[in-house]
């Protein structure tokens, strides 16, 4: 038997041979495959003088595979096959059935705020999905990180990142200022003069790098106390239901600490803007599917 160089095989005999074995006909195999029967009956020599083999003889109802041709017929269906959901991007993401961990670089608010209606979802609709929430790597090395796959998703605030990224707006994060309810403050906008007064609750990360409440309130000449810095969002209410300290938190989960920490929500003193939540991704993956149907649900968990 002749040692078959795969590296010089002509893709193009194997789609012959397989189409040879559906039709068992020369002129058939021809008409499928948009090809003169003389195409095809060359194809067939060479491919005959590359495995030294007849593969196909004739028989009273037309061509009949030789037993070489029997071994060959399913692994060059199935090479055939993968090389086609290759080049097609290979098989679809169907929720209901695929089998996938997605990993998502957030922090514990964005956690809080959309994990919870994820999973609801997935529980339901899509029960082979798993996924799994990994702290915020390092700006610098994010880019690699996303490259890699390692991470599919980041969802964070606005960040300056390397090259090689796609992002897309999440939703714009509306601020509540909270405080003891049994104080009876007035619904509405807080009062400026004990917004500035009583100590506040607040991230640590964002006394280092400055956030929108303090640039602002720099902006008009103002500056809050700050009783304390916490490293979790979710502490924030918890001391402010403690202590009477001011605390500032996202609108859109705000009501839910209020309800359970006496605590009532109102409109900032004066109008912060708005955060941005923002997911990136890497553009090797733009066209995974996987990754669209992610997004896509993670944004409609926002507007949930």
């Amino acid at each position: 038997m002749h040692n078959i160089n795969t590296k010089t095989l002509d893709l193009n005999l194997l789609v012959v041979f397989a189409t040879l074995w559906d039709t068992r006909n020369v002129t058939r195999a021809g008409e499928r495959l948009a090809l003169s029967q003389s195409a095809v009956s060359h194809a067939l020599r060479r491919l005959r003088e590359r495995l030294d083999d007849e593969l196909f003889v004739l028989g009273s109802s037309g061509l009949v595979p030789t037993p070489r041709a029997m071994e060959l017929i399913a692994p060059v269906r199935e090479a055939l096959e993968k090389i086609d959901q290759a080049l097609q991007g290979g098989d679809a993401f169907v929720p209901a059935t695929t089998q996938r961990k997605f990993r998502i670089a957030a922090g514990d608010f964005v956690e809080f705020l959309i994990l919870p209606k994820l999973i609801q979802y997935i529980s339901h609709q899509a029960q082979g999905v798993m996924i799994e929430v990994v702290p915020l790597p390092a700006t610098n090395g994010l880019s690699t990180i996303l490259e890699s796959g390692e991470i599919d998703l980041v969802i964070n605030t606005p960040m300056t990142l390397g090259a090689g990224l796609r992002h897309e707006h999440i939703t714009a994060i509306q601020l509540v200022t909270m405080i003891w309810a049994r104080e009876g403050v007035p619904p509405g906008r807080f009062p400026l003069e004990l917004y500035l007064q009583r100590p506040q609750v607040m991230i640590e990360v964002h006394q280092r790098t400055g956030n929108i409440i303090d640039r602002t309130l720099n902006d008009l000449g103002l500056e809050r106390r700050i009783g304390a810095l916490v490293q979790n969002f979710m502490a924030m209410p918890v001391i402010a239901a403690q202590t009477g300290y001011i605390c500032n938190l996202p609108k859109l989960i705000a009501q839910v600490f209020a309800d359970n920490f006496g605590l009532s929500c109102h409109e900032p003193p004066v109008e912060f803007p708005e955060p941005e939540l923002v997911a990136y991704w890497h553009t090797r993956y733009d066209a995974d599917p996987g990754l669209i149907w992610l997004r896509e649900r993670v944004k409609n968990c926002i507007l949930a």
